[in-house]
């Protein structure tokens, strides 16, 4: 079967209707690999917090930081507390491993492979950590990923800061990591519209694990849920 890496870039989304498309794309991915997408977006802000966070994770109560206008949201990928808002390109690799034939490992070695190129191009090196996963420039975050896998379907995946607002991490402590901070494209003084960063980002995943890029499909079609079976929807 030859694999084909479609996206779609969908602009600013509730992570809970995100979350909720995740979760019927995953369906379909599980009876077809061929309905593989990898969804782009932005969230409002959202403090999420995976399976290793802590109470400690978060600075403030979950009130205050509702009451600052930001969403705190439980949820089941690796990981700690960590902040999506707007500015962040969040990228939902949505697909069956078996069809890109990888392990888990190999799976988020190949994203961070993808995303540290996209910044290699634009001027930043960026470094993969084992002991502290994520891209790093010097001792700050630049990316986080965190995938979740089920019956060898992942989903989930990565955000890169490219001109989010770095104060909302004050917030948290990022993944745990109290003595290390965080950073964007635009404080390492790289402008990029997050559209054109998202096909940078789709290309370099596809190169990053030698399969076919696909379509850039339009944005409608994640609405009102998957009922064409002949292309991949959410």
């Amino acid at each position: 079967m030859t694999v084909r890496l479609n996206w779609v870039y969908l602009g600013l989304q509730p992570y809970g209707k995100a979350l909720q498309m995740q979760r019927r794309l995953a369906r379909a991915v599980a009876s077809d690999a061929s309905r593989s997408l990898l969804v782009f977006l932005q969230h409002p802000p959202v403090v999420t917090l995976g399976r290793r966070s802590t109470d400690g994770q978060l600075l403030l109560t979950p009130r205050q930081l509702r009451e600052r206008g930001v969403e705190v949201v439980h949820v089941d990928r690796g990981g700690g507390a960590t902040f999506h808002g707007p500015g962040q390109l969040v990228g939902y690799p949505v697909a069956r491993l078996d069809a890109f034939r990888v392990g888990v490992h190999d799976w988020v070695q190949g994203h961070a492979r993808a995303l540290a190129r996209v910044l290699a191009a634009h001027g930043i090196e960026a470094r993969w950590s084992e002991l502290h996963p994520g891209l790093w420039v010097g001792n700050d975050k630049i990316a986080a990923l965190g995938f979740h896998i089920e019956r060898r379907v992942s989903t989930h995946g990565f955000a890169m800061n490219v001109d989010v607002e770095l104060g909302y991490f004050e917030t948290i402590v990022p993944c745990g990591l109290a003595h290390r901070g965080v950073t964007s494209m635009a404080r390492q003084g790289v402008a990029v519209p997050l559209p054109q960063l998202a096909r940078e980002v789709a290309a370099a995943v596809a190169e990053s694990f030698s399969v076919e890029l696909g379509d850039e499909l339009p944005a409608s079609v994640c609405e009102g849920g998957c009922h064409d079976r002949t292309q991949a929807c959410c």
